[in-house]
């Protein structure tokens, strides 16, 4: 039956990006260039930190950047102004987790499930030089100037199959729509040359991402890694894929020297109005879970987040300037600084 279902659902995907591409269905253009940072798969492999480096490394060269986002799960509705950069004007609960985490790190963020609308809102409130669309590879509503596919090497599309029988969104080869693909966790795969012999056999520029973890912070300070350093520390996170922090965490302790009690996993976007965790002890999670969490449960369960972040080579940077200019050019929008 499942596979039955995806056959069903792969043929429905063929058909909806054949309207677009075909221009049955129109896209919607901004009048300023779109970075689309997606993927394949659903959920957790690395897109919300990819969005924050690239928003951040682009705005340290002087561009104003805006992200947009459908803020999924968010209790609100229609166009919602998050961020402007300097202020961030809602809760967690009305942009959506991943949303206010970007907005967190001083990045104009705007959510609505139309993210054409969203763009145009933006510009009446702040200058945009760039938009990056958050999860956008599937979004075929909103032109794209340029389409970043992000690739877990943990878990490659390649050996997944289409919804619900797998986890992919759409069939494995539509990572031929990609313009360039980003490759987080090489490191922790099983077999990094194979996955990065299919990656250069698919004609794609491709770049690999590296981790950092700076430190932990419960939101009020951050703290070293010698904090941690014996004691003992249970772990919960609700992501997409929790064993990937669990098995961060684990090598943080035998790096560190803390010891381990317990692994607790919540599902994806969990909202911890009831957080129920054993006291006397400290608990690690993530940035995006910590954001959910109320100060008091904080303290009162003595809960650090990890400060953690994807850093990619200068090259990347130059690669998306270049790609956006050229596609000006092409355009015929004439020469000009994106």
């Amino acid at each position: 039956m499942l596979k039955i279902l995806s056959m069903v659902y792969t043929k429905a995907a063929k058909f909806r990006r054949k309207l677009y591409h075909r221009g049955i269905l129109k896209q919607k253009k901004l009048p300023a260039p779109v970075i689309s940072v997606g993927n394949l798969s659903v959920g957790g492999t690395g897109k919300t930190p990819l969005t924050i480096f690239t928003a951040k490394k682009l705005q340290e060269k002087g561009y104003n950047v805006c992200v947009l986002s459908r803020g999924y799960r968010r209790k609100s509705r229609g166009t919602v102004i998050v961020s402007d950069g300097s202020s961030i004007f809602t809760s967690w609960e009305e942009a959506g987790d991943e949303p206010y985490l970007i907005a967190k790190n001083s990045i104009p963020v705007v959510v609505s499930s139309n993210r054409y609308e969203g763009g145009l809102k933006a510009l009446e409130r702040f200058p945009v030089d760039i938009f990056l669309l958050d999860d956008g590879f599937q979004h075929f509503q909103l032109y794209r100037d340029l389409d970043i596919l992000v690739v877990d090497a943990t878990r490659p599309f390649w050996e997944d199959k289409p919804l619900p029988a797998g986890r992919l969104r759409e069939p494995l080869e539509f990572y031929r729509f990609a313009d360039t693909i980003v490759v987080n966790r090489l490191s922790r795969a099983e077999n990094p040359e194979e996955v990065l012999q299919f990656l250069k056999n698919s004609g794609k520029r491709v770049f690999i991402s590296e981790e950092k973890i700076e430190g932990i912070t419960d939101l009020r300070e951050k703290r070293e890694f010698d904090f941690l350093k014996g004691k003992e520390v249970g772990v919960f996170s609700g992501l997409g894929n929790n064993q990937q922090f669990f098995h961060t965490v684990k090598e943080l302790s035998r790096k560190v020297g803390f010891t381990l009690s317990h692994f607790i996993s919540f599902p994806d976007h969990y909202n911890y109005k009831k957080l129920n965790l054993p006291e006397k002890q400290l608990w690690l999670t993530t940035e995006k879970d910590i954001i959910k969490i109320d100060q008091k449960q904080i303290k009162k369960h003595n809960i650090f987040s990890l400060k953690y972040s994807l850093h990619l080579p200068e090259d990347f940077i130059k690669y998306l300037e270049n790609h956006i200019n050229a596609e000006r050019l092409k355009k015929g929008r004439g020469k000009k600084d994106v």
